[in-house]
């Protein structure tokens, strides 16, 4: 699956013109990703508002590439000379991309909560201090009585009055944890880049607009990208000013809910299905191939539907009915494992260019073989190392990191093949996983403890995995391809974006919290400490055995999508997936897309029937600007925010 045909056509601009980038385009980068990650800090992480980076086209990024393109449009026209190449633009773009990616809505702020949560939250009740105290690693944690106590009360300032020094040694821990496995996903993102961009040809439908709209000099002068811009903006416009002054009418983009008409049972036990209807998702579900999203909304109606079928037989009350988180697991190992096999020829090049290094071919690679295996190796150990530090067992931590990569690869691959405009994948979890498979009894206290501290690497439980950073990097390496810029200076601009991220959201996220505390709101603060303490608490009171149940459940779902596949390779005409399969089951954030991609993939199913081709390609544009237009205005309210200092109007 290739490029979509559109930005084929469109494209004017010489992009391989030259392979370097200019070193402003770094700073650039670098400067943003700091800005960005004070911006992020006090707009999701304490007013848990906008919500910017829980979409896979993150709006703060989208919303950063267009300012600097059109910008950059206005400082062509004065002085060429200084202006920025479009690969430059991309550049910015990636490094944004990638150094959003842990800092946003879903893990460092889940990691800010839990560090001193226990310590505040342990009472005579959950009797947390006998319980849970002596297993928690001093060094990863901060108990400090007024240290954690100003945290949530805030109105000091963390820098000067004597809080770094309880929490150097948790931020440096952590900080070698997230920069050791942003290089464990750099290397196979490496291993991975030639079958998955060069041999495969996989489609990367979220890095086109941004490419469009930076290498296409003649995209700003089409009609229809400005009206649907326009709608898309007055919407924003209207609502946000709505927000403040409520005597104004609201466009209703997330008013309706069809569970008003479901009150009685069985049907409500279907729960919410919210009709959405925001220009963004609309936007971008457009371009997206159409098997994805019929495959995404079949599987939604089809996860609703075991919803009703459970109420009605009466098994809703089965413990963990309807598997949802096995479901998504077995639909995505099965998508990993044909990934697998079709680039088994690859892998094994790999393995003779790792034992007998070609100098030649590995001048293309963004690093060689060799060197990348070697890295990911040293990387695993030291991890393994922190890991068996803490109190984990050296093979639970072999098939905690076992579990966490696959869904991460498989993560990886289904947005690259199919591009979603969300990817949580609900209760997929390696915890989540490990306890079905082994139970509690097996793993013991180091290691559920060790489990729960890393629960944040995966984000809320019911909507794993919403921010990551290796589909980012994938792409990153996509838009090198594309510009001509070289591998290996993507690779080096990546690391510089993973550094510059990590430590910009360490050093700010606590001067932040500190100096507004934690209010009742932050919601991503509160759940990281108590998702962390309140699965270990359960745990260790409660011990389970191996589900069986569940576990069948993640082998049937397996074979079931193996099957799929088997007949989509059989049958063209065969549209589901099984990426629609894992975005499908996924509660919470699926209720949020379903429907702006229903309405998305019905218009352009009557575009292409009624008008072809040539139609399609004229409507795009039109799409592009809902896309852009709430991009802009989602972004204007969270940047008003700041200096209003309180939550406004969230775009979703």
């Amino acid at each position: 699956m290739g490029i979509p045909f559109f930005f084929k056509n469109m494209q004017t601009t010489d992009l391989r013109a030259s392979p370097t980038i200019a070193k402003r385009a770094v700073l650039i980068g670098t400067v943003l990703i700091i800005a960005n990650s004070y911006w992020i800090a006090y707009v999701e992480m304490i007013w848990h508002t906008a919500h910017l980076t829980t979409v896979a086209m993150s709006v703060n990024v989208m919303f950063g590439i267009l300012a600097m393109t059109l910008l950059n449009i206005g400082v062509r026209r004065i002085s060429p000379r200084i202006a920025l190449e479009p690969r430059d633009l991309l550049v910015v773009y990636s490094m944004l991309a990638v150094g959003s990616a842990f800092s946003g809505h879903d893990c460092i702020p889940r990691l800010m909560g839990l560090i001193p949560y226990a310590f505040r939250f342990a009472t005579p009740e959950n009797d947390w201090e006998a319980l849970l105290f002596h297993h928690l690693p001093e060094w990863l944690v901060v108990k400090h009585p007024k240290t954690v106590n100003d945290f949530y009360e805030g109105e000091v300032n963390f820098f000067t009055e004597g809080y770094v020094q309880y929490w150097i040694v948790p931020i440096l821990a952590w900080s070698a944890v997230i920069f050791l496995l942003m290089l464990i996903f750099l290397c196979l993102t490496a291993l991975l880049r030639k079958q998955w961009i060069e041999n495969e040809k996989l489609a990367y439908p979220i890095i086109q607009i941004p490419l469009e709209i930076t290498t296409n000099r003649h995209i700003f002068r089409n009609r229809l990208l400005w009206i649907g811009f326009g709608i898309a903006m007055g919407i924003n416009l209207l609502n946000g000013l709505q927000f403040f002054f409520p005597v104004l009418p609201e466009i209703p983009v997330r008013k309706y809910n069809l569970n008003i008409y479901f009150t009685q049972k069985p049907w409500n036990a279907m729960g919410s299905t919210p009709l959405r209807f925001h220009p963004y998702l609309i936007g971008f579900s457009f371009i997206l191939p159409l098997d994805l999203a019929f495959s995404c909304t079949f599987f939604y109606l089809m996860k609703k539907a075991q919803l009703l079928f459970g109420s009605t037989v009466g098994i809703s009350t089965l413990q963990g009915y309807p598997f949802f988180g096995e479901q998504g697991a077995g639909a995505l190992l099965a998508l990993l494992a044909i990934a697998c096999w079709s680039g088994r020829k690859h892998f094994a090049s790999v393995m003779r260019q790792v034992i007998r290094p070609n100098p030649a071919e590995a001048k293309t690679e963004a690093i060689s073989p060799r060197s990348a295996v070697i890295t990911l190796a040293v990387c695993l150990l030291l991890l393994a190392v922190f890991c068996v530090r803490g109190g984990m067992s050296l093979w639970a931590f072999a098939i905690f990191i076992g579990i966490y990569l696959a869904i991460v690869v498989g993560l990886t691959r289904m947005r690259a093949e199919l591009g979603p405009p969300m990817h949580a994948i609900g209760y997929l979890t390696p915890q989540y996983m490990m306890i079905s498979l082994l139970g509690t009894r097996r793993l013991r206290a180091g290691n559920l403890t060790m489990l729960s501290l890393l629960n944040w690497l995966s984000g809320a439980s019911y909507a794993s995995f919403r921010t990551h950073p290796m589909p980012e990097q994938l792409e990153a390496f996509k838009l090198a391809e594309r510009t001509g810029i070289r591998n290996r200076t993507m690779f080096t601009v990546l690391v510089i974006a993973s550094l510059v991220g990590i430590l910009s959201s360490l050093v700010l996220y606590p001067y932040a919290i500190y100096s507004e505390g934690v209010a009742a709101g932050s919601e991503q603060i509160h759940a990281g400490g108590a998702d962390t303490y309140n699965f270990l608490s359960s745990w260790l009171v409660n011990p389970k055995p191996t589900d069986w149940l569940a576990t069948s459940v993640l082998g049937l779902t397996f074979a079931a999508n193996l099957g799929i596949m088997f007949l989509r390779s059989r049958f063209v005409w065969c549209p589901l997936h099984p990426a629609g399969y894992v975005i499908g089951v996924a509660p919470g954030t699926t209720d949020v897309i379903w429907f702006p991609l229903l309405l998305a993939m019905i218009t352009k199913w009557l575009i292409l029937k009624h008008g072809g081709i040539n139609a399609y390609r004229k409507a795009v544009p039109f799409f592009i600007g809902l896309v852009l237009g709430e991009a802009l205005m989602g972004c204007f309210w969270p940047l008003l925010s700041l200096v209003l200092r309180s939550a406004v109007y969230s775009w979703i």
